[in-house]
Parts: structure tokens; C-alpha cells; sequence
């Protein structure tokens, strides 16, 4: 299924405007008649690496980047360093990480288990906050169709980039992710 997922997202890739093919990445500019769209606001109640829910309206004036993950996917734990660098190098400077981890399979498989999850950002040195999404709703609201995808947000809180698909420290769309996000912190 996975790889259905990121054959798809390649091909859809290749064939919108504005989007970057490179590592089966689905990249484009979000924006509505020239004007960025305002990111919709998140309700998870349930998180991990947070003492209390993490809120969009809490955030403005800091780029966040979410990224839609599950920890039993491949590429998503593959692109993990990439973020996890991320995160360290820019968290100071004004970069929010944050983690919405929807399950993919039926809760009987364990990826609504938040100690699964607990032990995945463990796992993979994750210390940023990381939301449940069980439900499915924050993945709805964002229209996500691909694991892993990203959304980066600016400090107004407007939607300018969203992409999907796997990534490593130091390659071309690491390097690409990069340089929205410090052009994102000099705005």
C-alpha cells in the first residue's frame, strides 16, 4: 500500500505545476488567488513530548512545520533524522516541529497505541511534540493522502508549502525543505 502511496505521489508530482519530482516529492506553493490559505486550526487532544495540548493559535510568530507520520511506515522513520535535525538546528531561531502521527491501520494493529508511539519517538530521538491522530480529523483537515507528508507554516499562520514523500539529511529536498524554512524565519 505504501508503495502505491508514493508511486501515486510521484506521478501526481510530475504532472502539477510548481511541483519539484525530485525523491517522489509532491512540493507546491499553497495559495489561493495569489494569497496564502490560513492552516486550519487542530483539536488533538492527546500528546506526546507536550505537557499540554499544542495549539495553532499558540503558535503565531513561529514557522511550524507538521509533518503526518506513522511509525510503522518506512519511508516516514527514514525521513525522521532529516527532521529531527531540523528541529535541533532551527528551533531556536523560531521553527516548530511538530509531529501528527496517524495511524494507518485498524487500532487492532497497534498504531493507536499511544505507548507504541511513545516508544517510536524514543526510538527515534523525537523530542518534539507529537500529537495522536487517531481520528483521522487534523489528517482530514489538512487533505492529506500520503505518509509522510509536510505542511510549513509561516508566523501568520498561512499555509505556503506542503509536500510528501521521503527525505534525507543533506539531499536535494532536505536541502529544498531548508531553504523554505530560513526563508520562512526572515519573513
Amino acid at each position: 500500500m505504501r508503495i502505491l502511496c508514493s508511486a501515486l505521489a510521484w506521478i501526481i508530482s510530475i504532472s502539477l505545476p510548481g511541483a519539484s519530482a525530485a525523491h517522489g516529492q509532491l512540493v507546491h506553493t499553497t495559495t489561493t488567488a495569489g494569497v496564502p490559505r490560513h492552516a486550519p486550526a487542530w483539536d488533538n487532544t492527546s500528546w506526546l513530548n507536550a505537557e499540554a495540548p499544542v495549539r495553532l493559535d499558540q503558535l503565531r510568530g513561529r514557522v511550524v512545520l507538521l509533518n503526518f507520520w506513522v511509525f510503522t511506515c518506512g519511508n516516514c522513520t527514514r525521513t525522521v533524522p532529516s527532521l529531527v535535525e531540523f528541529d535541533s538546528r532551527y528551533r531556536r531561531e523560531g521553527l516548530t516541529l511538530i509531529g501528527i502521527h496517524t495511524p494507518e491501520f485498524p487500532p487492532y494493529a497497534g498504531e493507536h497505541d499511544r505507548n507504541n508511539v511513545a516508544k517510536a519517538l524514543a526510538r527515534h530521538g523525537i523530542t518534539y511534540p507529537n500529537a495522536q491522530d487517531n481520528d483521522r480529523r487534523t489528517w482530514d483537515r489538512y487533505a492529506i493522502r500520503y505518509w509522510p507528508s509536510f505542511v510549513l507554516i509561516d508566523k501568520r499562520g498561512r499555509i505556503r508549502y506542503e509536500g510528501a514523500g521521503e527525505f534525507h539529511v543533506g539531499d536535494p529536498t532536505y536541502r529544498a525543505w531548508e531553504q523554505r524554512i530560513r526563508a520562512l524565519l526572515a519573513e
